[in-house]
């Protein structure tokens, strides 16, 4: 019913997309009614005029690839609003100063959970940080800038490592010190699996960021400080210590 229903109101468009099988395959799982609204909102607005291919698929989200209607390369996450954990969302996201009383509804938590991590982004951006500059969102879909060349992701570092260890690490830890100190943000997911190498290192999935103020933030940069440290650990370099690095990150905050 959602491919009708895009083919009424985008039919050019919707035979692009159809040219990819895998895209469609996943198109049918991921676009229910309220999502194709949606992303016919933000193609009627031009942010979006056609999409490219898959870069991702999760339990409760999925990254594509598109482009905007001078060509450039989007990355756009749509959050599958049906499979969500959104009682593990709201418990994150009520707990965020600047979340206080969101109501308790799958459809609100998520959009809250997609408006958060723009501002996350957005905020991140401000503080000199290096992550996706965010476009645009609409209830459960985000638009953010692509990170990789035609088409195809940066690696993650996770999948391959940095060539100089030494120097990513002390990136990697000048990004954190921004974040905190300036953006006043947490990533609060940071690890190998959510850092792209360009070669420099750019982190991803800012929707676990939260404000400074939030009673956990402590405890979740320290949980941020553990992963990076634990990933380098498996390289022949100079470290410091988690409370040493925590403290650093942390100084004249």
């Amino acid at each position: 019913m959602g491919i009708e229903f895009l083919r009424k109101l985008e039919r050019r468009k919707l035979e692009r997309l159809e040219k990819d099988l895998e895209l469609r395959k996943v198109m049918d799982r991921v676009f229910d009614y309220s999502t194709l609204l949606s992303l016919y909102d933000l193609l009627k607005k031009g942010v979006i005029d056609r999409f490219h291919g898959v870069v991702s698929t999760g339990k409760e989200a999925d990254v594509f690839c598109a482009l905007d209607s001078s060509g450039q390369y989007l990355a756009v996450k749509i959050y599958r609003i049906a499979t969500a954990d959104f009682k593990r969302k709201f418990e994150y996201i009520s707990a965020d100063p600047r979340f206080h009383g969101i109501r308790r509804d799958r459809r609100a938590v998520i959009y809250a959970w997609v408006t958060r991590e723009f501002k996350n982004l957005q905020r991140a951006q401000e503080a000199g940080a290096p992550a996706p500059r965010p476009i645009a969102f609409s209830k459960n879909l985000l638009v953010m800038e692509f990170i990789g060349e035609n088409g195809v992701p940066y690696p993650k570092m996770a999948d391959q490592p940095p060539e100089d260890p030494s120097a990513t690490f002390e990136q990697i830890v000048e990004g954190m010190k921004k974040l905190y100190r300036i953006g006043r943000l947490v990533h609060s997911d940071l690890s190998e699996y959510n850092i792209l190498l360009t070669p420099d290192p750019v982190f991803i999935d800012f929707s676990m960021g939260t404000d400074v103020a939030n009673p956990a933030a402590e405890g979740l940069l320290r949980r941020d400080v553990e992963k990076v440290l634990n990933y380098f650990g498996r390289f022949k370099i100079d470290l410091p210590t988690c409370e040493e690095l925590f403290n650093q990150i942390r100084e004249s905050s």
